[in-house]
């Protein structure tokens, strides 16, 4: 099996390091992922300037460094790098991504794009509660026991998979894996205010993950429960009610 590695903390992270080495024999690994951190930068891509690309070496992991996001990773990696592969996986992340913040993550957007050409794809974060305990060789384990579940199963067409390890502090470990859905509350948006010396008003985004309703059974509430959470999650963003009572509607005089 040919595999595409990838990231959004850049290629220097610690996380993905450690996914490397947890995921060896899995089959070939190829790693093609952002020269710098590319954070929330959800499916974005680059389009109107070139990206370089630089031959990347630490030991025996080697890979492509680009001055891209992580879906233009995915698609140079395809169209120009490494040619076809049979699995992308991304990550680890540095913090969870689960609920409605999956749309912000450039984890997910990486394997969202492998989804969009039919690649079955794999999304890793890690759920991080003091900061400054990453706890990565250990995480990447309990995500390779999820990603061994997932092959076994099987990823759909157009599917990805999304994984993530609850916080491992104080030597914690998951209480098991759990199978859920996505919670789709929002998030509680905070920002620091600040006035500025020019006399504008400046607002920082804060590092949060709370959400307004857990979701029972879903992967915030499960994650947040002490369970290493897999969300399989489709591309498909159609309505198929809203659009039957549109077509009904809009194309009644057909």
């Amino acid at each position: 099996m040919k595999i595409l590695l990838t990231n959004d903390d850049g290629i220097d992270a610690a996380g993905l390091h450690a996914t490397y080495d947890a995921i060896q024999g899995l089959g070939e690994i190829l790693v093609v992922a952002p020269s710098k951190v590319q954070s929330a930068t959800s499916h974005a891509i680059t389009l109107h300037r070139p990206m370089a690309v630089t031959p990347y070496v630490c030991g025996k992991f080697k890979g492509h460094a680009v001055d891209g996001r992580p879906a233009d990773c995915v698609k140079l990696a395809i169209a120009e790098l490494v040619g076809p592969v049979d699995l992308v996986i991304s990550g680890i992340n540095h913090g969870a991504n689960v609920g409605v913040n999956v749309h912000y993550s450039g984890t997910v957007g990486a394997a969202r794009e492998a989804a969009f050409q039919g690649i079955p794809a794999i999304a890793l974060s890690l759920h991080l509660g003091d900061k400054t305990q990453d706890h990565y060789k250990r995480a990447a384990g309990h995500a390779r026991a999820a990603i061994d579940e997932v092959l076994k199963v099987g990823i759909d067409k157009g599917v990805l998979v999304n994984i993530n390890v609850p916080i491992l502090d104080g030597g914690a470990e998951p209480r098991g894996m759990k199978a859920v859905p996505l919670n789709v509350s929002p998030m509680h948006d905070r920002f620091d205010r600040e006035a500025g010396a020019d006399g504008r008003v400046y607002f920082q985004a804060q590092d949060s993950m709370a959400f307004t309703d857990r979701g029972k059974g879903t992967d915030v509430d499960s994650l947040y429960d002490g369970y290493t959470t897999l969300t399989p999650l489709h591309y498909e963003q159609t309505d198929a009610a809203a659009l039957s009572r549109m077509q009904a509607a809009v194309n009644a005089s057909d």
